[in-house]
């Protein structure tokens, strides 16, 4: 029996079809701009937002940052970039939280009386310790 090239190329285009395991498995203690991670206390999938939890997430913490204004909210990991972009997608947005996404990982802060410019510098801070 010869085997085509055309199995082989398909082959080869299915080994990375299977699911993958992110290369961040948790909320980094440091994150640019001057915040560090106080707390990070693993929750349960109650803990994320209704509208985004049917996305089965693979870990949920609660996180706590302290800096130059201190950071609270829901620190989600999705099984891969995909499921957390439609997370993104998903969620009932309002201005009591400001989630954001970068790979698997999705955030949702709390934004009750904190500044745009400090929720902004904080989701750079993230962009930049997560690769």
């Amino acid at each position: 029996m010869q085997i085509s090239r055309r199995t082989v190329f398909l082959l080869i285009s299915m080994a990375g079809c299977g699911p993958t395991i992110p290369a961040v498995m948790e909320p980094p203690k440091l994150i640019h701009g001057g915040w560090s991670r106080d707390s990070a206390e693993e929750a349960t999938v109650e803990a994320v937002p209704e509208s985004v939890r049917s996305l089965n997430p693979l870990k949920v913490w609660r996180v706590r940052y302290v800096g130059p204004q201190d950071m609270t909210g829901v620190w989600i990991l999705y099984p891969n970039e995909t499921v957390a972009f439609e997370a993104i997608q998903k969620i009932n947005k309002g201005p009591a939280i400001r989630p954001f996404q970068r790979g698997a990982h999705f955030v949702v802060l709390d934004a009750v009386n904190k500044p745009q410019q400090a929720l902004g510098d904080f989701q750079e801070g993230v962009a930049k310790a997560i690769p």
